[in-house]
Formats: C-alpha cells, sequence, structure tokens
C-alpha cells in the first residue's frame, strides 16, 4: 500500500487539502478550549473587596503638601483618583494630615531621642487615608500593587506621586452593593 496514490490521497482515502483544513480547526478548537478553561481557573472573585488603608510618606516638602491639598481634603470633600503606570485605579486618595518630620536619635547614653524638625528644618510627614477595590481578597492587588500593612508603597494619583511611602494600616470593609 502506497503512502500517497496517484490521486494524492493518504493511504488512498484523505486527501492533503482535507488533512490540513481537519488539523487547522483541531488547532483552532484547542486553543479556544484553553483560552476558555484558562479564564476560569485560580478561584477569580467576583465580586470586589473594600479596603481603607492608611499610607506614610516622610521628608516632604511643605510646598509639595501645599500642592496635594489642592487635590485632596477631606472636610471640603476632594478627593484624588489614584493609578498604578498610565491606568487609573478603583481606589481613592480620601484625606491627608501633615506633622512635623519626626526623626529618633540615639544619644550617648544610649537612650533614643524624639525630634521633631523646627526651625529651618520644614520637613513634614503626611498621613493619607485611601480607599480601594480589589478583586482578589488573596493578593490584595491595586493595578501592579499589593495592600498589605509595612510594605513599601508608590503612592500615584492623577495630580502627586510619592516613591518612597509606606502603607501603615489595612481595614477590610464590605464591599459595596
Amino acid at each position: 500500500m502506497k503512502f500517497i496514490d496517484e490521486k494524492g490521497r493518504l493511504f488512498g482515502k484523505l486527501s492533503i487539502i482535507d488533512l490540513l483544513v481537519l488539523l487547522l480547526i483541531i488547532v483552532a478548537a484547542v486553543f479556544v478550549g484553553t483560552r476558555l478553561a484558562s479564564r476560569n481557573e485560580g478561584g477569580t472573585v467576583v465580586n470586589s473587596t473594600r479596603l481603607e488603608y492608611t499610607v506614610l510618606a516622610t521628608e516632604v516638602d511643605p510646598a509639595t503638601y501645599e500642592v496635594v491639598r489642592r487635590y485632596v481634603d477631606g472636610e471640603a470633600g476632594l478627593k484624588d483618583q489614584m493609578m498604578t503606570g498610565s491606568t487609573l485605579c478603583d481606589g481613592y486618595v480620601l484625606d491627608v494630615t501633615a506633622t512635623p518630620h519626626v526623626t529618633y536619635v540615639e544619644c550617648a547614653d544610649g537612650t533614643v531621642k524624639r525630634v521633631e524638625s523646627s526651625g529651618e528644618d520644614t520637613r513634614l510627614d503626611l498621613l493619607f487615608t485611601c480607599v480601594a477595590n480589589v478583586s482578589s481578597p488573596l493578593t490584595n492587588s491595586l493595578g501592579s500593587q499589593e495592600i498589605r500593612a509595612g510594605i513599601p508603597h508608590i503612592l500615584k494619583t492623577t495630580h502627586f506621586e510619592f516613591q518612597t511611602a509606606q502603607i501603615i494600616s489595612v481595614d477590610w470593609l464590605e464591599a459595596e452593593g
């Protein structure tokens, strides 16, 4: 028995064109099936989880604080939308409070002294109150960043950005219905 007969059919039954079309249909079906199956894996959470968290940015110039206050003022109802990269996130900075920057200095006797900035040192520490809806309570990711107490955080909004901030606290709230 010949592999390809005189009419161009494999084993006298299938033409090469029929075989190629059949292979193309199988490959397309496997691709679509794989895409659909991977979309439903991983226990994806349908409802979002609402988080309220505080972020501390230290050693901030007072002029920068004044810019932030133009866009964020809890009493005036001003909030600024957060971003990651060039994408807006489902999160907002709701409020900001400023205190003189604090440093801790070790004295000669081994004690530690708390020193607030004063005089020519006008640096501030800013405490931001943020709220965000995250799609997974397992990762608590807002854009490309995870929201967890104690970790560094880039606080970026449509009007300002702090590269060296840190998350101080996180509270899990009920999702908005």
